[in-house]
């Protein structure tokens, strides 16, 4: 758990050596996921104090966790690899991206009044340039391979985010 802590730590300083560290330990992945899930709950409970509360969580999990993550790892690794040879794999993918969603804790404070959706969106922005350090980190190519990595992956990401996620927002209406 310290080790997790420690790398979440250097992820919040934008720490590029943390996102090679992580790409190469197995162990990661779990810890990864644990962050996007927690993440994701925190954010939700943040949107959800200012009204909507479980629409607002749900929609913060099924955005964080099954479409954002895994989405925008499988479309940047396949980007990466394909147009620019990046050295990773799927997997290396979902831990440096899911470590680089730590900066998103900042929209637990939402709910705050004035300065609340202005940490969101600052910890989403950071979240952002992780994800940039952590690709670029993880492909192990230069710094203008990784930005047109990183923003076809996460505007081809959003797009079937936003495609997607309402088909399971109508599952969980129908099945609640």
């Amino acid at each position: 758990m310290g080790t997790m802590v420690d790398r979440i730590m250097r992820v919040l300083r934008l720490d590029a050596p943390v996102f090679s560290e992580i790409a190469k330990d197995p162990a990661a992945t779990t810890q990864a996921g644990i962050i996007v899930v927690a993440v994701s709950l925190l954010s939700g409970l943040g949107s959800g104090f200012r009204g909507h509360f479980f629409s607002s969580l749900f929609w913060e999990l099924i955005a964080g966790v099954v479409l954002g993550w895994l989405l925008w790892a499988v479309i940047t690794y396949f980007v990466g690899t394909s147009l620019f040879g990046g050295k990773t794999t799927v997997e290396e993918m979902l831990r440096v991206l899911g470590y680089a969603s730590a900066p998103r804790l900042l929209g637990f404070f939402a709910f705050i009044p004035c300065v609340g959706r202005l940490a969101a969106l600052v910890g989403g922005i950071l979240a952002l340039v992780a994800g940039f350090i952590a690709v670029r980190e993880a492909m192990q190519f230069d710094t203008g391979k990784a930005v047109v990595t990183v923003v076809i992956g996460w505007l081809v990401a959003l797009v079937l985010t936003a495609v997607l996620a309402p088909i399971f927002g109508i599952g969980y209406i129908l099945f609640q």
